[in-house]
């Protein structure tokens, strides 16, 4: 995958995804190979993208797009989008699932947006201009954004917003601490009624000044969504933030597509937003199923959804199924993040490095990739993904390579030895560890057994709890607040343009779920933040993983590919990479 620098903020219409035209059929045999993890010898039509920043991106072309189920073809104002997993927080600041995300962007349309090629564009707002000394960001409000009632955008909204994220009884992820808005600190602490860095110049007018500028700044207010003050705000008082809660499955928007109904583990029922300021979307209804990964597959092969959204593996098998059906087509992208075995550092087994260490030499990854992927996944050692331009590339850092003699010498330098029924112990207690594996997973169909049998082989013996996704991360969070203990848990991150981690790996980071801390890191993290040239922060977080590979606070298992799959009769989606995708447009696509 090529890596591009972050160089600008320049707008690109790229060619029309699932239609022949987004691909010309002159590219030579070894253009189709530039991507080099999804082969041609698979008997699929795969053609490279030639848009600006798609070239990277591999589209499956079905070969009789007229073949579209019936039951697809008789359904015609609505599109219905396959997902896992939502949790039903459709709330843009306290959501924890990439599911409820992608939701929560067809409902809101943000300040700033992120571009195809990782930059930031213009949103709801024209870029801002900043002062020279890097801390004030004036922001103008284009014409006619407008909630979904009709009632129009303005200053207050995001004043309002600011306040809710600063509020001290805030408990999402926001990163409100890295963003350093001057005064956020006296709100949270009720010494100020107002936030000092918010001035309202007017109504469509508004400028947020920073105490320290950092090289994250400007992707902090891409993806910012502004909350409705008349909704929201009806209830709220300074120190309440969790009045708010009550909206989180009655969200209420400036997006494309206004909220009708969730059933919990069934469907989200949308509907067109009349009132959405790039103009009324192309396709009345959208509706966001549940599916599962075994029955997903059949659902688009019958036409009872439309698309599939990253929720079907990249796999040569399911690449096949794909090309046989003749009336789908895919767009395939390498992910924007990485797969991982959490750690819980809670946990007083998981403290000792030496044991941290030995699990990773202890487990054949390169297995638990080619079982899950095929030969469309690669094992990963850094928590980066290969897209970043802060991805690694010398290598120097260590790698765990499988090796089961070294796994157990470090066992036994950490003081575990084998006992009569082969599982070591310490100080009368065996070495057993509890790991949480959400089902159905395909990726946790292939790691349980490994990790089992592999463990086994060096004197450990694993327990695998398997739950639903959401229950995962219940425990999880009781975990953290001493409710519940494990050691071992399988997830996943998807990661944003820019390569900052502190909220995951600083210590009382918001999205740090493992109780990791490590002063080095925190160091390295804030450094890394701080520096504005970005050769020197490539730098910084080189050295950065290099001490996380060495310390451990994950297993850190693969880098994937990304895939939605759709019905041949789904237009108007634009050309995708790692950084976009149609949900980001969902107003441009139609149906046929």
């Amino acid at each position: 995958m090529k890596k591009r620098k972050l160089i600008g903020v320049i707008g690109v219409f790229l060619g029309v995804f699932f239609t022949f035209s987004s691909c010309t059929s002159g590219n030579s045999s070894s253009d189709s190979n530039s991507n080099p993890g999804v082969t041609q010898s698979l008997g699929v039509n795969l053609v490279n993208g030639t848009g600006e920043y798609d070239q990277d991106t591999l589209y499956l072309i079905g070969s009789n797009p007229d073949g579209v189920p019936s039951a697809a073809k008789n359904r015609t104002d609505t599109l219905v989008v396959g997902i896992v997993n939502p949790q039903g927080v459709f709330n843009p600041y306290l959501y924890d699932s990439a599911y409820d995300g992608d939701i929560i962007k067809t409902i809101w349309s943000p300040l700033l947006e992120i571009n195809f090629d990782g930059t930031v564009k213009d949103g709801i707002a024209n870029m801002p201009t900043v002062s020279e000394d890097g801390k004030t960001y004036t922001f103008t409000l284009k014409d006619g954004v407008k909630w979904q009632d009709g009632t129009p955008v303005t200053s207050d909204d995001f004043e309002f917003t600011f306040k809710y994220l600063m509020d001290k009884t805030y408990a999402g992820r926001f990163e409100r601490d890295g963003l350093d808005i001057e005064g956020w600190e006296a709100y949270r602490d009720g010494t100020s009624d107002s936030i000092s860095g918010f001035k309202k110049i007017d109504d469509k007018t508004f400028s947020v000044t920073l105490d320290t500028p950092n090289a994250k700044s400007i992707y902090y207010f891409a993806g910012f969504y502004p909350l409705a003050k008349h909704v929201y705000g009806v209830d709220y008082v300074q120190g309440d933030a969790k009045a708010l809660d009550k909206y989180n499955r009655t969200p209420f928007g400036n997006g494309t597509y206004k909220f009708v109904n969730y059933k919990d583990g069934e469907e989200v029922t949308l509907v067109a937003n009349e009132y959405f300021y790039k103009g009324e979307p192309k396709t009345k209804n959208l509706v966001f199923k549940v599916v599962n990964e075994t029955n997903q597959l059949l659902l688009l092969q019958n036409g009872d959804i439309d698309i599939i959204r990253q929720g079907l593996t990249v796999t040569d098998e399911n690449l096949q199924l794909l090309d046989q059906l003749g009336y789908a087509s895919a767009g395939i992208t390498d992910n924007l993040g990485y797969g991982y075995i959490a750690i819980n550092h809670g946990s007083e087994i998981m403290q000792d490095k030496n044991v941290r260490k030995a699990l990773a030499y202890g487990l054949d990854r390169e297995a638990v990739v080619q079982t899950a992927f095929g030969d469309q996944g690669e094992v990963i050692n850094v928590p980066q993904s290969k897209v970043s331009w802060a991805f690694p590339e010398d290598g120097d850092f260590e790698t765990y390579p499988y090796d089961p003699e070294k796994a157990k010498a470090l066992l036994e330098e950490a003081g575990w030895k084998v006992g009569s029924d082969g599982i070591r112990e310490k100080d009368g207690k065996k070495l057993s560890l509890k790991f949480l594996a959400s089902s159905p997973n395909s990726v946790n169909d292939a790691l349980v057994p490994i990790m089992i049998q592999n463990y086994k082989d060096i004197g450990i013996e694993l327990k695998a709890e398997q739950m639903e996704f959401r229950t995962l991360l219940e425990k999880q969070k009781e975990a953290m607040e001493g409710k519940f203990n494990y050691d071992l848990a399988f997830l996943a991150w998807g990661l944003t343009p820019d390569p900052d981690a502190s909220t995951v790996f600083g210590t009382n980071g918001s999205s740090n779920k493992v109780l990791y801390s490590n002063p080095k890191v925190d160091e390295l993290l804030k450094k890394a933040l701080y520096e504005m040239d970005q050769a020197k922060r490539a730098e910084l977080y080189a050295e950065l993983y290099k001490e996380l590979a060495d310390d451990l606070p994950y297993i850190f298992l693969y880098q994937r590919k990304n895939m939605d799959a759709a019905l041949s009769r789904v237009k108007g989606i634009d050309g995708v990479t790692p950084y976009r995708s149609f949900i980001d447009d969902i107003e441009k696509v139609y149906l046929q």
